[in-house]
């Protein structure tokens, strides 16, 4: 039976990696498509030349957990790999290229550092000087590594909006000079360390941009992107999926030209239904095993379908569970938190259907007239991502579904 671990790992916040790999499920069958096997595949079939690859999805699709998984795999096969959420250092909101090219120079600088030894570097310490000047900060006293010098930097400019906006100014007409110097030197200098300890080379994961304005990420990978391609290693950077709905190949925006170049990866959400609105029994089943694993997270799938007796009072009450989430795996994990919330196990139907009709009444009091007519429009039009569609899936008034021919969305409030 479940544990009070366990338990906790049905609420939709519970992070899977790195902590918890055992509750992870593969879900790539339902998916179609193995996003982590193409990008490692990128990274090993180019060692020695830096790849940039971009990554992205509807809100709740599961990036966050399949770069972790790349990582461990990359980790396997001897790349040493940096994870960063960029939203735990920078303010996503009003973030800038300055900021994001010094976050990834300071996690590179991390790692040349933690060997203790002495650098001699001929371009950073000039940089990091610079803006220590220009930001009227006095170099700590006592320290020798850069580290905690480029992380007082970052936090300075974090903390004050307006030297942001200077700063940034300031920094951005140099970058080309001795900041992209002292970048290229800093990363030189980690990844021939890390190939004289038999490493294959450096990889970093920058995680949450998806959650940029299009508008800052044309700056930032448009206008900016020639200078985050500097760092001389592999990085995979997450994207708004309105960035890559904006790709036209006509467009001459820069963004839309670096796109057309390193293609983006888009992560799927599970496609529950056909065009014809029919339940697909082997996606049923991945969810199933979504619920089961969180549960009983120890035991094979086989033997998960045993226990369902014990979990609910019927496999009628788990289906439906998992046919109202529509795929979507943080929303099917809710429903399921919120029905033990009511009780304790096995979950009945007529909790989950309480549960469910609360869920609903929720959602419908947010609906407008507006709502209305924009899902009309989207459900009876070629797909299509704006601003508006991508708004309604992630307030689950409206849900993606794909198959071989392309993809359209869904409601329950059609």
């Amino acid at each position: 039976m479940p544990n009070r671990e366990s338990l906790h790992a049905c609420n939709p916040s519970f992070a899977i990696y790195p902590q918890n790999p055992d509750y992870y499920l593969d879900l790539v069958e339902g998916r179609g498509d193995d996003v982590v096997k193409r990008l490692r595949r990128a990274i090993i079939l180019s060692p020695n030349k830096p790849t940039l690859q971009f990554l992205s999805g509807h809100a709740g699709s599961g990036k966050t957990t399949e770069l972790f998984r790349l990582k461990a795999g990359l980790e396997q096969q001897g790349f040493a790999v940096i994870y960063c959420a960029a939203d735990q250092y920078l303010q996503i909101d009003n973030v800038g290229l300055t900021e994001i090219w010094l976050l990834i120079l300071n996690l590179i600088l991390q790692q040349v550092e933690k060997k203790g030894e002495s650098l001699s570097l001929a371009y950073l310490p000039n940089a990091i000087m610079e803006i220590e000047q220009w930001l009227r900060l006095s170099p700590p006293i006592g320290i020798a590594s850069y580290t905690p010098r480029l992380q007082r930097i970052l936090q300075t400019i974090q903390d004050n909006a307006q030297q942001r906006r200077q700063l940034r100014h300031h920094l951005e007409a140099r970058l080309k000079n001795s900041l992209l110097a002292a970048g290229e030197e800093v990363t030189a200098i980690e990844v021939d360390r890390l190939k004289q300890m038999g490493k294959k080379g450096l990889v970093i994961l920058i995680d949450n941009l998806d959650r940029l304005t299009l508008e800052k990420s044309e700056i930032i990978f448009g206008d900016g992107g020639k200078y985050l391609r500097q760092f001389q290693c592999h990085i995979i950077y997450t994207l708004p999926l309105l960035a890559i709905a904006e790709v036209d190949p006509q467009s001459p925006q820069r963004l839309q030209q670096s796109l057309n170049v390193n293609k983006p990866i888009v992560l799927s959400p599970l496609a529950l239904r056909d065009r014809q609105g029919e339940i697909k029994p082997h996606v049923l089943n991945l969810l199933r095993q979504v619920i089961l694993s969180r549960l009983l997270p120890n035991i094979s799938a086989d033997k998960r379908l045993e226990q369902v007796p014990n979990l609910f009072d019927h496999l009628e009450t788990l289906d439906r569970l998992c046919m109202n989430s529509h795929g979507h795996l943080p929303y099917l994990l809710s429903l399921l938190y919120g029905c033990l919330q009511w009780q304790n196990l096995p979950i009945q139907m007529e909790t989950l259907t309480q549960v469910l009709q609360i869920d609903r009444e929720v959602r419908l009091a947010t609906i407008s007239d507006r709502d209305r007519q924009a899902l009309q429009k989207y459900l009876t039009s070629p797909h299509r991502l704006t601003p508006e569609s991508i708004s309604l899936c992630r307030r689950l008034l409206m849900f993606e579904q794909h198959d071989l021919d392309g993809k359209w969305f869904i409601s329950p409030f059609a």
